[in-house]
């Protein structure tokens, strides 16, 4: 349904995932969104926190004894916040929060975290219990929805049946080769969509979904909470909203880490073809490791390429096209996010080869599909940056709107040329994938270069080979940044903090509770669960 701007003080909507900066970017953006900010903190000064909904939030899932207590002391509310902050008295959504009041004796202020996305609910990550103890000690931990996403007005717009339909179908192929008729279902897929997201939402809602108006939206929480500076932890996509806010208030910043660092230079083709080269590297680390193992069903790393499309193009055919190629090997993706993932990958692999099909697609849907919990990880994986099958809206409506890019088909082309380039299993997909941005009816991207001159020391975690958000990225925001300290995990998966590796937590712990800075240089070796 359109969305139709009226005044404040006749309609609310509940949240939405957008974000987006002010054309006019002026020091630290627009003035008069800033000033638009200022006026929303003079009236929401505080949050209105209540019981939560907790049938709602965890329906008949089985909670540990752990999981059961913190739920129990899960406080649920929300504030409210105009759409366009140059515009405070429209249109307004609610931002979704929700609230675990420090265990200590001795409160040190909120922790505000994110898991990523664009579309990952912060509520989600925060209705259990992922910290040390320490943290969990002195911060009140907050998690929350952005606008557009889960509880906060999720924007659901479009529909992307036949664009998904398009991309399976080329996802495994040459870019050169594909057919005029493959390469018509893909524009007519991307621009219906699009089209669609545009009748539905009210424009001003779409052009003010970016990535800005989510940091500004964090300010307003911050200081409704009472805490005077921002203490934050942001995992994935989560890191992209937090160098806004140190773009917008490096003043304001208390402690942040950045765990899983997005690049907020570029467009989304050169996400896709670094992306690309991530999930290679990751591929290639999860081969290194299954060679080791008695039943591999690879003979060296030079060849698993053709041997695992070999393996699953006769997956395909002995079960009739009911899973294609494409398809399978978007599972495999998805299941490079997490080395604790690699066991069960290559036994699932290995029985396949074997000739064994009993419950395969179902054994690798649930890996893929697994955040970890069903596996006992200390914490759930965050949401994949990358476009996915049945990507929902809120992705593309970040990421379109963020960033500038291009608007004509051959770009797309091109760049799942070169993707495919970087890694033929992986890369053509998701350069494709992003192909709705070159028609996405909104644009007002973000500044690309930020270095967050006045804040304090800002902590980065990067994976040596994280498939998603590449260590590139992470190195590279931390020669931008002013003040930065780059802790390195020497191995794949996506993200590092609160998953059990000591060299890790320990110093990230200590930075968040105590503001001690971790030294330069900290390289964690990696470990395998």
């Amino acid at each position: 349904m359109r969305r139709t701007a009226v005044p404040a003080a006749t309609a609310v909507l509940a949240c939405a995932a957008l974000a987006a900066c002010g054309a006019d970017y002026d020091g630290n953006g627009s003035s008069k969104a800033r000033a638009g900010v200022a006026d929303v903190q003079e009236t929401v000064t505080s949050v209105d926190w209540g019981a939560c909904d907790l049938q709602a939030m965890y329906g008949n899932e089985e909670l540990d004894a752990a999981e059961a207590a913190w739920a129990e002391a899960l406080e649920c509310g929300s504030v409210r916040v105009p759409v366009d902050y140059e515009d405070a008295g429209g249109l307004q959504v609610r931002i979704a929060m929700v609230r675990h009041p420090a265990t200590g004796s001795t409160r040190t202020g909120s922790l505000l975290v994110n898991p990523g996305g664009p579309g990952g609910s912060g509520i989600e990550l925060a209705q259990y219990p992922f910290l040390p103890d320490a943290v969990t000690a002195a911060f009140d931990v907050v998690g929350f929805d952005p606008r557009g996403v889960g509880a906060s007005a999720d924007l659901d717009c479009g529909d992307e049946t036949a664009f998904d339909s398009a991309v399976t179908d080329v996802a495994a192929t040459d870019p050169a080769a594909i057919t005029d008729a493959q390469t018509g279902a893909l524009e007519d897929g991307a621009s219906d969509f699009s089209g669609e997201c545009a009748q539905e939402e009210d424009p001003v809602f779409l052009e003010h979904i970016g990535t800005a108006n989510v940091a500004r939206d964090l300010e307003v929480m911050r200081s409704a909470l009472g805490d005077d500076e921002l203490t934050y932890l942001g995992y994935s996509y989560g890191t992209y909203i937090g160098q806004l806010y140190l773009y917008l208030y490096p003043d304001k910043v208390r402690a942040m880490v950045l765990d899983g660092v997005m690049r907020t230079s570029g467009t989304v083709l050169d996400l896709a073809e670094g992306q690309a080269t991530g999930f290679e590297t990751a591929w290639q680390a999860f081969v290194t490791y299954c060679l080791t193992v008695d039943g591999c069903p690879f003979t060296s790393t030079e060849t698993a390429d053709a041997e695992l499309t070999a393996i699953l193009t006769g997956a395909q055919e002995k079960l009739g096209g009911a899973i294609t190629v494409a398809e399978m090997l978007d599972l495999v993706s998805q299941s490079l996010y997490s080395e604790a993932k690699w066991t069960a990958l290559e036994q699932i692999l290995a029985a396949v080869a074997a000739g064994s099909l009993e419950q395969f697609v179902q054994d690798l849907q649930d890996l893929a599909g697994d955040d970890g919990a069903a596996r006992g990880f200390p914490r759930r994986l965050p949401p994949i940056p990358v476009p996915q099958r049945d990507s929902d809206a809120d992705f593309y409506g970040v990421q379109c709107v963020d960033r500038d890019n291009p608007g004509h088909f051959g770009a797309y082309r091109d760049s799942a040329q070169d993707a495919y380039a970087n890694s033929s299993l992986f890369g053509a997909g998701i350069a494709w994938s992003y192909l709705p941005c070159a028609t996405w009816s909104a644009s007002e991207p973000n500044p690309s270069s930020i270095d967050g001159d006045g804040a304090p020391a800002t902590v980065l975690v990067g994976n040596s080979g994280d498939p998603a958000t590449p260590y590139a990225w992470a190195r590279s925001v931390a020669d931008e940044l002013d003040s930065a300290v780059l802790i390195t995990y020497e191995g794949s998966g996506h993200t590092a903090y609160a998953l059990g590796h000591a060299c890790i937590d320990d110093p990230v712990t200590a930075y968040l509770v105590d503001l001690t800075v971790p030294a330069e240089g900290i390289s964690c070796p990696q470990e395998l669960q």
